[in-house]
């Protein structure tokens, strides 16, 4: 008897394993959650205007990734035309030293936006987003704050696409066809 209970012990374990991922799972799909979807866009064209740059391109990566809706050139073939007016990073110092060096900055990025018909019909009117990010600052660790600072810009860029993309997203009065394919 002493012999068998050592054996018992790790499938019992197992078992109980198995039983807690199930429950898991059950509780999980009974709440609601679900795993990040592609994002569902209202139209099947879209032409991307504007400023090029790290954020365009991003934008431009996750319609072509994440979504059915075809990135076209020419804006009267598409059915609605994303329009990039503005991306500016800043880098602001926020707090100071003792010895006047800097010791925290505020890093800035603010993406303008507006999404339209390609008549000029606003679907969504000039929209301003900004994200803002703190960092601390020492001068004996330039390099690093230098790299750590390009992180964070890249997190906040993924982030302004990521709510950019929620706001076109959420459309959903039915557009219209371009005028090329009525």
């Amino acid at each position: 008897m002493w012999s068998s209970e050592p054996r018992a012990r790790p499938a019992r374990r197992a078992c109980l394993r198995v039983a807690g991922v199930a429950l898991l799972a059950a509780v999980l799909g009974g709440c609601g959650f679900q795993l990040r979807q592609s994002t569902n866009l209202e139209f099947d064209t879209i032409a991307l205007r504007g400023q090029g740059g790290p954020l365009m391109d991003l934008l431009r990566r996750r319609i072509m990734i994440t979504t059915a809706t075809r990135i076209v050139d020419d804006p009267k073939q598409a059915q609605a035309v994303f329009t990039l007016m503005s991306d500016a990073t800043a880098q602001t110092p926020t707090a100071y030293n003792s010895d006047g060096t800097v010791a925290q900055y505020a890093l800035t990025e603010t993406a303008r936006f507006e999404l339209t018909a390609p008549d000029g019909h606003p679907y969504i009117a000039p929209t301003t987003i900004t994200r803002t990010s703190m960092m601390s600052y020492n001068t004996s660790t330039v390099l690093a704050k230098a790299n750590e600072a390009d992180l964070l810009y890249a997190g906040m860029r993924r982030d302004l696409v990521d709510r950019i993309l929620f706001q076109v997203g959420a459309l959903r009065a039915p557009l219209p066809a371009p005028a090329g394919q009525r």
